[in-house]
């Protein structure tokens, strides 16, 4: 490597020091905002009476975070550094708002015969710690997709964001009762009631997995019309749905072919078996998506 070569990439990683700096501070808000915006006192569940439950949720929030704002670099470094900065930092607000309104859908709509709070906190119900941490990695998966669309301008590009994002999440509700569905066992009983790890390991594998397969329908979209845009990606994002429940079916008899995973998980709560399925599901949801996601236009 000659030292204009080194030059141009030290310049380069330079570049993104400030935008990287942003994207921390970003973090750290994600942060404050799911500290305030719940009832536990993280002191007391993390380090005076650790609680893995808790835990688990709060990773999986920081980690569906980092992967949305991750997608707040694109196109970025085109621009004049504090433009940058000052839209990095304004999209990862917006990014931190959507991120803890998918908890509240989780709550809502996905885990909704029992409250994700009383279950971690009273319960420290490790089953629905996963659950929550899977939907946080699956909505920040998701956003990262939304933002790599093409818009008119960034206040545009922010509406735009919100739109697909919504697409997106209503299709992952969609799923998530086609699974329940599929399953031979009640997914929310073994969660609320045996406090079943594996089946909450399962369940939160597929979100993630669900999470991939959605932003390739979001990628490298914006290009035409708004409606015709979303109607594209409503109907990849239900195609690509709709392939990985019936993927993982498969999955799951080819993994285990003399043995049931269903009454492994709900019979013995094997976690064991849980975690690997949930890893198979999300790599069958990555080819998925490599064959779903949109061609990047010229």
């Amino acid at each position: 490597m000659d030292w204009d070569t080194a030059k141009q990439i030290l310049h380069h990683i330079g570049q993104g020091i400030p935008l990287f700096l942003a994207a921390v501070t970003a973090l750290a808000l994600a942060r404050l905002v799911l500290v305030h915006s719940t009832s536990f006192n993280p002191g007391s569940e993390l380090f005076e009476n650790p609680n893995p439950a808790y835990a688990v949720a709060f990773g999986g929030f920081l980690l569906g975070a980092g992967l949305a704002l991750s997608g707040t670099f694109f196109g970025g470094r085109g621009n004049v550094e504090l433009e940058a900065i000052g839209r990095l930092l304004i999209e990862g607000v917006l990014v931190v708002a959507l991120l803890r309104v998918s908890i509240l859908i989780n709550d809502r709509f996905i885990l909704h015969s029992f409250k994700i709070d009383k279950e971690i906190g009273e319960d420290r119900n490790l089953g629905v710690g996963f659950c929550v941490a899977g939907s946080s990695i699956a909505c920040g998966v998701i956003l990262n997709g939304a933002m790599t669309g093409y818009s008119r301008d960034f206040l545009h590009g922010l509406r735009d964001t919100v739109l697909f994002w919504l697409v997106a999440q209503i299709i992952l509700v969609i799923a998530c009762i086609a699974y329940r569905g599929i399953m031979r066992y009640d997914v929310h009983r073994l969660i609320e009631y045996d406090d079943n790890t594996a089946v909450g390991i399962g369940f939160g594998g597929f979100l993630i997995g669900m999470g991939v397969v959605l932003r390739s329908a979001l990628l490298h979209s914006g290009k035409g019309a708004l409606g015709a845009e979303l109607a594209i990606s409503a109907f990849l994002a239900l195609m690509a749905a709709s392939l990985l429940v019936s993927v993982n079916t498969l999955v799951l008899r080819l993994l285990f072919p003399k043995t049931s995973y269903e009454d492994e998980v709900e019979m013995n709560g094997n976690v064991a078996v849980a975690v690997i399925a949930a890893c198979a599901t999300v790599s069958a949801a990555l080819f998925l998506a490599s064959i779903l996601q949109r061609v990047p236009p010229p």
